[in-house]
């Protein structure tokens, strides 16, 4: 897991990568032993993270107070197992990993993720299909809320999730870290359908804004093209960026350049409703808010009936960089049926030229 910072001479927008209903669980927290924190193989940040537990079979279903391991729950190569109306706090790198597994997570509660208090470092993560494993499985109908990095992740060549019906929420408007709500980037497959994520926003330095439903890929990422995935029928509401489509390749005329890729990535977005009701980025445009309901860097891809609303995403002579749809850095991209508070929004939100710009984009999680 690292952060990554590339100052780029084009606008590229940023791209950064609670409490208590169950779903219907009936969780009791009696007394129980003290956690015993087992290291297991798994670096980050060149620590062998430990974990509360590891490879636990069958389903797991359980009150898991993972403090002060690193880990909650630890699946490793080639394990098989479903996690079930459980309740997982209290680590501080990750609530659930699957590092080349087969798991399914479902109707589980996961918060309290990151350390305590939170900071900018860039782990706390709810749940983690890791970096180029070979992860496979599926996201469904859990809660991820009070994360210090990210929701839910799933990066690589070789990783797969479908990742439905999930509620997801940050930390609010923050200072100290940029959030990604859902990310699913670096050539990892899957789909990402009818979840709630709601509250990603970053108003520190930096030039970073945090994203919603976040995909990512390219040579600019140092990382695969994140090619033909959906999202679908998603609501997000007060992210920097609702949904966010970021596949970007080094200018081979200018390398300090970074530019949607000749390659089509044939990414889909379609029937997500995304609305922000107010300005908190502060940086993401370099010394202005970058926001938008959705931002689009690729070749081919398609935005087709989004409903778009919020004060957060309509420009003014002081915040330019608001937008309802950000397209003015991809091409042959398909946008068509979208309304804006009702009203019909088939264009970027603002008519722009590209224009030379020092810009970040900095936080994604591998």
């Amino acid at each position: 897991m690292r952060k990554l910072f590339y100052a780029l001479a084009a606008l590229i927008p940023a791209a950064a990568l609670v409490g208590a209903a169950c779903f219907g669980m009936v969780l009791v927290i009696g007394a129980r032993a003290a956690t015993v924190c087992t290291p297991t193989g798994f670096f980050r940040d060149a620590i062998n993270l430990t974990a509360a537990v590891i490879d636990p079979p069958g389903t797991y279903t359980a009150v898991l107070n993972a403090s002060p391991c690193n880990i909650g729950v630890y699946y490793s190569p080639g394990a098989k197992g479903t996690i079930s109306n459980s309740e997982i706090y209290g680590a501080n790198y990750f609530g659930v990993v699957n590092n080349g597994g087969k798991v399914t997570i479902k109707h589980s509660f996961i918060h309290d993720i990151g350390e305590m208090p939170f900071n900018g470092t860039q782990h706390g993560v709810g749940i983690y299909f890791a970096y180029n494993s070979g992860a496979t499985g599926s996201i469904t109908n859990n809660r991820v809320t009070r994360y210090q990095k990210g929701g839910i992740a799933v990066t690589g060549l070789g990783d797969s999730a479908q990742i439905t019906g999930n509620t997801v929420i940050g930390l609010g408007p923050v200072n100290f870290i940029a959030q990604n709500g859902i990310e699913l980037g670096a050539g990892a497959k899957g789909s990402i359908t009818n979840n709630n994520v709601s509250n990603n926003s970053y108003t520190g330095p930096g030039g970073a804004s945090s994203g919603g439903i976040l995909l990512f890929g390219g040579s600019c990422y140092s990382e695969a093209l994140q090619v033909k995935t959906n999202i679908t029928g998603n609501t997000v509401t007060n992210n920097d960026v609702g949904v966010w489509s970021s596949n970007l390749d080094v200018d081979p005329n200018n390398p300090g350049n970074c530019l949607w890729p000749t390659h089509p990535t044939n990414n889909y977005m379609a029937r997500n409703t995304s609305s922000d009701d107010a300005v908190t980025n502060t940086t993401g445009a370099g010394t202005f808010a970058y926001q938008a309901a959705i931002s689009d860097q690729g070749n081919g891809d398609r935005i087709i009936d989004n409903k778009m609303c919020g004060v957060g995403y309509t420009p003014t002579t002081t915040q330019p960089y608001l937008y309802q749809i950000d397209i003015q850095y991809a091409v042959n991209v398909t946008v068509k049926d979208n309304t804006t508070c009702g009203v019909s929004s088939n264009q970027d939100s603002h008519t722009a030229t590209r224009q030379a710009m020092i810009h970040t984009y900095a936080s994604i999680l591998r």
